[in-house]
């Protein structure tokens, strides 16, 4: 029962933005494809993809990690991710999102404070 309180009692203190999917994308260029990973809240980790702008895209699952989507989470929180700016977008852009907010740079390296955890979500492996 103390589980369950202790629980309730964070998803109530977290909000609403932290408790929603986080999602690393790549895309762009002649194509307008892209590629990256999302992990919701309930640790399900899905590989996205997309071969044209036009195209549907592809989820394919790559497992469950519910601790992982706490950490990545709260690293988010930590710098301020909702806080933090867009750069310019470029030939190909990446962006890293959770709830309504979307951090873009162009294709590279991510900003200094996210760049753990896009790097882990880009490279996860089931």
């Amino acid at each position: 029962m103390r589980a369950i309180l202790v629980t309730l009692g964070l998803a109530l203190a977290t909000p609403a933005w932290a408790q929603s999917p986080i999602t690393a994308w790549c895309g762009g260029g002649v194509t307008g494809g892209g590629n990256g990973t999302r992990i919701t809240p309930d640790g399900t980790i899905t590989r996205l993809s997309r071969n044209t702008a036009g195209s549907p895209e592809v989820a394919t699952p790559l497992g469950q990690d519910e601790a992982a989507f706490r950490r990545l989470a709260a690293a988010l929180a930590a710098v301020g991710f909702s806080r933090l700016a867009s750069q310019p977008p470029g030939n190909m852009t990446c962006t890293l999102s959770q709830g309504t907010t979307t951090l873009r740079w162009p294709g590279g390296q991510p900003p200094e404070a996210v760049a753990g955890v896009f790097a882990e979500l880009r490279g996860w492996r089931p």
